[in-house]
């Protein structure tokens, strides 16, 4: 069994369904603390953020769970929307006797309101059903047009993180992604868990795009049950963060993995940039592109393609010191470079993962971004999504 935010000490978790996405499909997530808990967020940037994210971004103090659900993302719903999200975090901490405060997150369709009485039902069962979703069935709960849970757990020196993730579509975070949920039984304070959240979604979610689009949604919710007697403090919170980032990193490749008709991932790797700001500008900008991910659909090593997509990034790259590598062929080095395109065409229609490397020969900063492939399949789902 695969474990993620259920495994982690001091937390149950519980699943329903109230026919957001169809009769029998999960669409309520319930993740209870078992004592109040340190948490810490990270939210989309839109500037058109769902009533959950306004609702989730003024609680203070200590949470005792998120209430979550699928199928509806209520956004751009005015008043109503966000009088529903405080419904759903009041009703949770009722049912559960566990009181205020309770996180909220929604995914699903833009602009139409939640129908309220079949998700109080649903919240209804999922605490009854409290502690029974263990595993990837929490994961479940929150899928859209994800086609496999996402989940994630990393055993450290003493105490464990876990996390649950979801996203497809619509991905290319800032701040944050999607949805997810994370845990650890470790004793940390807030600004600790920020500071680690803060950098670890940077080096993570913030390295991911599928199609170029923010969600209204996205968020990362980080807990600390403090079930563990390992307490995090200037000696050991860098390991704590590098295990976070660990984690994420994880969820983080899953979602690109599943991207929406993806058939395969492309890290865009660039090196010896002026800077860090450089290096990323050019890795977002042929990350982006959806010349370069059909290329890469169709298997075509258009390495040329990949150059004029670099300078596009206006950061002043000197085409005679620029190289460009498709896996470990070098097409282009200040002019083409020949090669075996039978070879690297049997790379590039294999392999699951792609791998772009630009050397800009400028300086030693680097980056890189994940992504996938766009493809025919992409279309025909985002054709037919309602809003």
């Amino acid at each position: 069994m695969s474990k993620g935010i259920a495994e982690v000490p001091g937390i149950l978790c519980g699943t329903a369904s109230c026919g957001l996405k169809g009769e029998g499909k999960p669409d309520i997530l319930l993740v209870v603390t078992q004592k109040p808990a340190v948490f810490s967020a990270v939210f989309t940037e839109n500037d058109i953020k769902s009533a959950p994210v306004k609702y989730s971004k003024g609680v203070r103090g200590r949470i005792n769970g998120i209430v979550a659900n699928s199928g509806n993302a209520n956004a751009c719903t005015g008043r109503q929307g966000l009088d529903d999200a405080k419904t759903m975090a009041e009703l949770a901490g009722k049912l559960t006797g566990r009181g205020q405060p309770f996180l909220v997150a929604s995914t699903g369709v833009i602009g139409e309101p939640l129908p309220m009485e079949r998700v109080k039902a649903g919240i209804a069962l999922a605490v009854k059903n409290l502690g029974r979703a263990r595993g990837a069935e929490p994961a479940t709960a929150i899928m859209t047009t994800d086609t496999f849970p996402k989940t994630a757990f990393v055993e450290c020196s003493g105490y464990v993180i876990g996390g649950i993730a979801k996203g497809a579509g619509m991905i290319d975070p800032s701040m944050a992604t999607m949805l997810c949920f994370v845990a650890t039984d470790a004793r940390i304070s807030r600004s600790f868990l920020a500071e680690s959240l803060k950098e670890s979604v940077e080096e993570s979610f913030n390295r991911i795009t599928v199609d170029g689009d923010m969600s209204t949604n996205d968020c990362v919710f980080a807990i600390s049950t403090g079930a563990s007697t390992v307490s995090i403090d200037e000696k050991n919170h860098g390991e704590f963060t590098e295990n976070l980032k660990l984690l994420l990193n994880q969820l983080a490749y899953q979602i690109v993995r599943d991207g929406e008709g993806a058939t395969k991932v492309l890290k865009v790797v660039v090196r010896g940039a002026r800077s860090p700001k450089q290096a990323k500008a050019v890795a977002r900008k042929v990350a982006l592109s959806p010349l370069v991910k059909t290329a890469v659909f169709g298997g075509d090593p258009n390495w040329g393609r990949v150059a004029a997509v670099a300078g596009s990034a206006k950061t002043g790259i000197d085409e005679e010191r620029l190289e460009i590598s498709i896996g470990d062929f070098l097409l282009f080095s200040g002019k083409p470079v020949p090669y075996s395109r039978k070879h690297i065409e049997s790379y590039m229609k294999t392999a699951r993962e792609i791998a772009i490397t630009l050397n800009l020969n400028l300086g030693s900063a680097e980056w890189e971004y994940l992504t996938c492939d766009l493809t025919y399949e992409y279309v025909r789902i985002n054709a037919e999504y309602t809003t």
